[in-house]
C-alpha cells in the first residue's frame, strides 16, 4: 500500500421505532387526506446513486410515479395498499417487503399509519 491510508468503514444502525430529525414533508400529488409523512435519512453512499433509512407516513391516499430510481421498501410497522394503475390492490403489513421498479406509477393508501425501511438505488 502507498502512502495513503484507507479511511475505516463501519457497519451503519439506526434504531427503526424512533426517527431522529425527521425531514417532514407532504406528498407532492395528494389524493384524499392531510397525509403527513417524515423521512429519516441515515446512509448514502456512491456518490449519492444510493441511500437508505426509514420513511413513516400518516393516514391518506397519495400517488406515486418512480423515476430514474428503483426502491427497496420493508414495512416494519403499519399497513399500506399500493394500487397499480390498473386497480391491482397489493397490501402490505409488518414484516412485508416489495420493491418499486423505476418507471411503476400508482398509489399508495395508508388507513391510519405506516413505516417503511427503505434502500433507494439511482437507475
Amino acid at each position: 500500500m502507498s502512502g495513503t491510508s484507507a479511511k475505516p468503514v463501519s457497519i451503519i444502525h439506526w434504531p427503526a421505532k424512533t426517527l431522529v430529525n425527521p425531514v417532514i414533508g407532504k406528498p407532492s400529488r395528494p389524493i384524499s387526506g392531510d397525509t403527513e409523512y417524515q423521512t429519516m435519512q441515515v446512509f448514502e453512499g456512491l456518490g449519492g446513486k444510493v441511500s437508505s433509512g426509514t420513511w413513516q407516513s400518516s393516514a391518506g391516499t397519495f400517488r406515486s410515479n418512480i423515476v430514474g430510481y428503483i426502491e427497496f421498501c420493508y414495512i416494519v410497522e403499519g399497513a399500506c395498499r399500493l394500487v397499480d394503475p390498473d386497480g391491482t390492490v397489493h397490501a402490505f403489513g409488518v414484516g412485508d417487503h416489495f420493491i418499486m421498479p423505476e418507471g411503476w406509477t400508482g398509489h399508495w393508501e395508508v388507513d391510519e399509519f405506516v413505516k417503511k425501511v427503505y434502500v433507494v438505488a439511482e437507475a
